[in-house]
């Protein structure tokens, strides 16, 4: 992360772009100049309450049923079954105001539209280190009641006289003869989850720097790390320092989170030189984008932009999809999974070029796929070895789902474009899988 210095600059752009360093020439009286470009992948989930109340009429067995789900304990809330609401739902509406006044009132104060609510206390249902977005229903305890119903003081009948002065004993009207007035107050969690990418930098912007600059060295899969966590008596922040100047301007596009927030981030240096053109001696500008680990060379012309890649980017391709392969919402299948990085390796092999760099980055995406198993991953990676697709096999192009081929299809067309020609083997891959599809 240290400054470069202009003899550094100069013999990086003499390394990794020696065609376009013969072409120009460097202005040494041109200082130097830093901005650090962050790359932030961010995911939150947040949990709010709507509170709801339901006053019914309910007979011996459904208030015993209440009885036992609110307990004896002294917890605020409590999980309940959605049967049980479901029960109160079906049960007749009691609705005389002047009874549940007060309650209306205590339940509106506690609980402030679901503002109050403290989930540290709640037993949230998780899913894969994750806060499900189905979650059960909580009875507010100090709000829910089991009484008698104060027409017929529990007794479920009353005295009737008819227009001949008959006196007849009939089903309480108020309470349709069940002798009980419940008052069930719960609420539900809604989970929401909100991600997003993006590239700032705080020192401004770089004219005509292309932000595919900085996504082009986010090859590997992302790591999250959680820096916010308030679930299941789970109590914790610790934003990283470098992290804290851009989250406010991440928390604009997600809104912040009050249960999780989890970030991957990449802090990028880049400097930017000035050259001049030796046939027009046109004064231009570029960028060095992270000397010191894989640096690429930014050359920023008249409206027209060339970036010089240290990498394949084919391969560049591949690993960045391969880094996202598992949180594709449709290859959730496993056998599709397989079937999709065997054809995309295949795909890289298919021109017989491969050299180690490109191995190593495509070892290191491969291996960062997690639904795959160590064995599975080590099988994967050994095919890259190979100067030929002779791996393949037929049952490779048959895919369960429909859209996992598509999307593999649509991978292998990128890859295959990437270098601005279609060799012969990847345009035959191409078309073998665009047949399955159709058939």
């Amino acid at each position: 992360m240290e400054n470069l210095t202009q003899g550094a600059l100069n013999e990086i752009i003499k390394q990794y772009a020696p065609k376009e360093y013969n072409s120009i020439i460097i202005d040494n009286a041109v200082a130097i100049k830093r901005y650090n470009y962050c790359y932030i992948e961010a995911f939150v989930q947040r949990i709010e309450y709507k509170t709801e109340r339901r006053s019914a009429a309910i007979d011996d067995n459904l208030a015993e049923n209440l009885r036992s789900a609110l307990g004896n304990d002294n917890k605020p809330y409590v999980k309940i079954s959605p049967e049980l609401v479901e029960q109160f739902d079906k049960a007749p509406r009691f609705t005389t105001e002047d009874f549940f006044s007060s309650t209306k009132k205590k339940m509106a104060e506690l609980m402030n539209g679901g503002r109050e609510v403290d989930h540290h206390h709640l037993e949230l249902a998780v899913e894969r280190n994750y806060i499900a977005n189905v979650q059960s229903p909580y009875a507010v305890k100090t709000d829910c009641s089991i009484e008698r119903c104060p027409n017929c003081e529990g007794k479920k009948t009353v005295e009737s006289t008819d227009n001949q002065g008959n006196a007849t004993t009939i089903p309480c009207p108020k309470c349709k003869g069940n002798g009980n007035i419940g008052t069930l107050a719960y609420f539900i969690p809604k989970v929401t989850d909100k991600k997003t990418s993006l590239t700032l930098c705080l020192e401004g912007e770089i004219d005509g720097f292309p932000p595919s600059a900085i996504k082009a060295l986010i090859d590997e899969k992302p790591l999250a790390k959680r820096m916010l966590a308030h679930y299941n008596s789970i109590d914790y922040e610790a934003f990283d320092e470098a992290l804290k100047p851009y989250l406010d301007i991440v928390r604009d596009k997600t809104g912040e989170g009050n249960a999780i927030e989890e970030y991957y981030y990449k802090i990028i240096p880049c400097h930017t030189f000035s050259y001049r053109n030796i046939l027009t001696g046109e004064l231009k500008k570029g960028v060095v984008v992270n000397p010191s680990d894989s640096p690429e060379i930014v050359f920023i012309g008249n409206g027209d932009t060339k970036l010089v890649n240290r990498m394949k980017d084919s391969a560049k391709l591949v690993s960045r999809f391969f880094g996202n392969i598992g949180r594709s919402s449709s290859l959730r299948n496993k056998q599709d999974l397989k079937h999709t990085v065997r054809l995309m390796i295949a795909t890289v092999v298919a021109d017989g070029i491969v050299s180690e760099e490109e191995k190593q980055s495509l070892t290191l995406a491969i291996r960062n796929i997690d639904e795959l198993t160590s064995k599975e991953q080590e099988e994967m990676t050994s095919l890259l070895s190979y100067e030929n697709t002779g791996f393949l096999t037929d049952d490779d192009y048959h895919f369960q789902d429909i859209a996992n081929a598509n999307e593999t299809l649509a991978r292998m067309q990128e890859i295959a474009n990437s270098d601005g020609l279609v060799h012969e083997t990847e345009r035959e891959l191409i078309e073998r899988l665009k047949l399955e599809i159709d058939a």
